[in-house]
């Protein structure tokens, strides 16, 4: 599957033509900017030299700006830096990006309602605002760290950071610190002022308009029921995004939702991603892991477990051996001797034991005289339960 690009008038404009000398931000550091951190400085410069030309006639709505890493070079900076303030501008509506094209210059008098209006960060942002006047958050205090507020609102990290830094833009946040890395945003307005200004229409047409990446989940969703039978394994991220020519990263947004549903079951490596559709089925098994250890030919519904990870087959077999053979306090074989025992390689025996460790069933100490304990002996309805559908398991 291939981009198709049409022709069309653009212009690629070059690094030659730019006609703003580059932010001297090593040695023009005003008093104002001391604390800035580089990508805002070249955030402020992109926005004038776009005014400035759009002003001047030297380029036009639609036209292709250097790449990157051009401009990343002509203002001394890093790569990442000249991205974080290519995507700070593209957020304000300066430019556009189309996959497979590039960005452009973008025509601010009409603005791309479909990407603009259910952009996540939007979403975010008005979010976010919710949670400061829900918490009532007073002018001068410091939000917490962006991961808490990520699981106030139920949103990625990387979304929060980006929505925190357009209320740093509108003027409603501050960043503290001279540390760009860890930033610390105070509240510059009482909770109060917001809540006042806060704009409930556009709150609620927000909640009921679709992100992007909802939008792409239902047309991935059609497809795959439409394309695939249950439990084939389906193409990889990279492929979807090409055929509906859009980024990796919102392909991978829609498919943790698939997942999220037990649509689909993505694992690593050769295992992959498979069409299991056993939303209804999964959600009335006592535990959701479960399921995917039971096996039953007859079932053509039932998931397979041929594609799970080896370790995951194993831990069961590892907990019937614990209640057949042994008791709480019980010191076990050594790693390399289970995996004799069960007849599996030692590496997957010690994956299985470290999730049995998280699970506070195993403990494990380093040392002459260390080894593998039972701290608590696992369920026996769970072991049997399991080795009732798998009795080929069963260690005599």
């Amino acid at each position: 599957m291939y981009c198709i690009i049409k022709k069309t008038s653009m212009k690629k404009i070059l690094i030659t033509e730019v006609h703003i000398p580059p932010s001297d931000i090593k040695n023009g550091l005003t008093t104002e900017n001391l604390n800035k951190p580089k990508d805002r400085i070249v955030l402020e410069w992109l926005i004038n030299w776009v005014e400035d030309g759009l002003k001047k006639g030297l380029f036009h709505p639609g036209d292709l700006i250097p790449s990157k890493k051009d401009l990343a070079k002509y203002h001394n900076v890093s790569t990442g830096t000249m991205q974080n303030a290519v995507r700070y501008a593209e957020d304000l509506g300066y430019f556009t990006s189309r996959q497979c094209v590039g960005t452009m210059i973008a025509d601010k008098t009409q603005p791309n309602s479909d990407t603009k209006a259910t952009s996540k960060k939007d979403a975010a942002v008005l979010n976010i605002k919710k949670y400061i006047i829900k918490s009532k958050f007073k002018k001068g205090e410091n939000l917490p760290a962006s991961r808490i507020i990520a699981a106030e609102i139920d949103t990625s990290q990387n979304t929060v950071r980006l929505a925190l830094d357009i209320l740093t833009r509108e003027g409603i946040l501050a960043q503290s610190g001279k540390n760009a890395n860890k930033p610390v945003k105070t509240l510059l307005l009482d909770y109060r002022e917001i809540e006042k200004n806060f704009d409930t229409k556009d709150s609620k047409d927000s909640t009921k308009s679709e992100t992007l990446s909802k939008k792409l989940y239902l047309k991935i969703k059609k497809y795959i029921v439409e394309n695939y039978k249950l439990n084939d394994k389906i193409m990889p991220n990279e492929e979807f995004a090409k055929m509906f020519n859009v980024s990796v990263r919102t392909v991978n947004d829609a498919m943790k939702r698939l997942n999220k549903e037990k649509i689909i079951l993505s694992l690593r490596g050769q295992y992959g991603t498979r069409y299991i559709n056993e939303p209804d089925k999964l959600s009335k098994q006592k535990e959701g892991e479960k399921s995917r250890f039971m096996s039953a030919p007859k079932g053509k519904n039932e998931i397979k477990n041929s594609y799970m990870y080896s370790w995951q087959r194993v831990l069961d077999q590892i907990k019937k051996y614990m209640i057949t053979h042994h008791e709480a306090g019980d010191k076990l074989p050594s790693m390399k001797e289970l995996a004799a025992t069960l007849n599996v390689s030692a590496n997957t025996i010690r994956r299985a034991v470290l999730e049995l460790v998280e699970q506070g069933i195993l403990y494990c100490e380093r040392g002459k005289h260390g080894g593998i304990y039972i701290v608590e002996m696992p369920a026996k309805e769970d072991a049997f339960t399991w080795l009732a559908l798998n009795p080929k398991f069963l260690v005599q």
